[in-house]
């Protein structure tokens, strides 16, 4: 009854997409077969399965389950047009901080929290009343996911992508300093192109590895922040170490950071597939906190916080595995791995959207 319904589904959807790809053959399922590779073998390129999907949910239930002996059909890719720039918007000025040069605010000073004459703190203790309701508000909210986590979460390059960056480290500020490792607190030289303002946050991140035919491996190296300017560079003061830091590391602006304290991700029904495309690091097992990359990003509604699931074949509401997205670009995302039964999660595993941040 499932497929007959999924049939009928197809058989209105596939008009529409006839117009735009043209089936170039069919291919009859062997074992050991996943949709991942069918897009390699026919697109020389893993990212179009979703284009074989589309083109055979009436065969196709669930993307991540082929059976043997089935028989797909292999579409044409649909012809590219020209991406069409977005209008340029003005830029908004910058928020007014009372004690703050209007060119800080972007980067994230703000005014320090006034005293407030006769406040209370934490070590206040009487019998009054509202003391239990006083305590109840300094109770702490978390993020689903932690600055550091999300600042730290290796990212996927596509192959045909270059990597962003306004410059690199050249090497200490000091004079004399002949260390071989760079240091929280140590106060680097940067030079950049771009232009930087004091008291800008900076990524420092190498490109450590290629995932055969899907991209390069980006992994954050630590944090920095902007000292001084000078003539076509910057000295910067480093403030985290994620792992070894090093002269010639990149250097880009500090992604932005959106989860809110106390918002937490909430179960939706029917959510989006995502293929994992890789991982972070060239484990031989995965493990819990391991990274891997899926292929889908901002502009498809992810958001730092997101979950995901991996369904089992033989009873499909249950769960082998969970990932939760700690990093996200436009067309790409980094989610870590928080649970699994076993060695479930593997390049070409399409997993589902379960959990969605508000």
């Amino acid at each position: 009854m499932v497929r007959s319904a999924a049939a009928v589904v197809a058989v209105l959807i596939l008009p529409t997409f006839a117009l735009g790809q043209e089936p170039q053959g069919t291919h009859t399922v062997v074992r050991e077969d996943t949709l991942w590779d069918l897009a390699i073998r026919y697109y020389s390129d893993p990212f179009q399965w979703r284009v074989i999907w589309n083109a055979n949910q009436d065969v196709v239930e669930d993307p991540h389950w082929i059976y043997p002996a089935e028989v797909l059909v292999i579409p044409g890719l649909p012809g590219e047009r020209p991406a069409e720039e977005p209008p340029v918007e003005p830029a908004e000025p910058a928020p007014e901080v009372e004690g703050v040069p209007a060119d800080l605010v972007p980067f994230g000073l703000r005014q320090p929290r006034p005293v407030v004459e006769g406040a209370r703190t934490i070590f206040y203790s009487d019998d009054e009343p509202d003391r239990a309701a006083f305590q109840a508000s300094r109770a702490p909210e978390y993020t689903p996911v932690s600055p550091d986590m999300a600042h730290s979460a290796p990212w996927l390059i596509r192959l045909d992508e270059e990597p962003e960056y306004t410059g690199h480290i050249e090497g200490f500020a000091q004079r004399g300093e002949r260390a071989s490792s760079i240091r929280t607190f140590d106060q680097i030289r940067i030079p950049m192109e771009s232009p930087a303002r004091v008291g800008a946050e900076l990524q420092l991140f190498r490109v450590t590895r290629t995932i055969d035919r899907v991209g390069h491996v980006a992994v954050p190296t630590g944090a920095a922040v902007v000292s001084v300017i000078g003539n076509g560079e910057v000295v910067a003061t480093v403030t985290k170490e994620y792992n070894r830091i090093q002269r010639g590391d990149l250097v880009r602006p500090l992604p932005m950071y959106s989860p809110t304290a106390g918002v937490y991700a909430q179960e939706v029904a029917g959510g989006s597939e995502a293929m994992i495309m890789g991982f972070a690091g060239d484990h031989v097992l995965t493990d819990i906190g391991h990274v891997a990359f899926l292929d889908l990003g901002s502009d498809d509604g992810l958001a730092i916080g997101d979950e995901f699931v991996l369904y089992g074949e033989a009873i499909p509401s249950d769960r082998e595995g969970v990932l939760q997205v700690i990093a996200v670009r436009e067309t790409l995302a980094s989610a870590r791995v928080l649970s699994m039964r076993d060695n479930v999660f593997r390049q070409g595993v399409v997993v589902r959207l379960s959990r969605k941040m508000p």
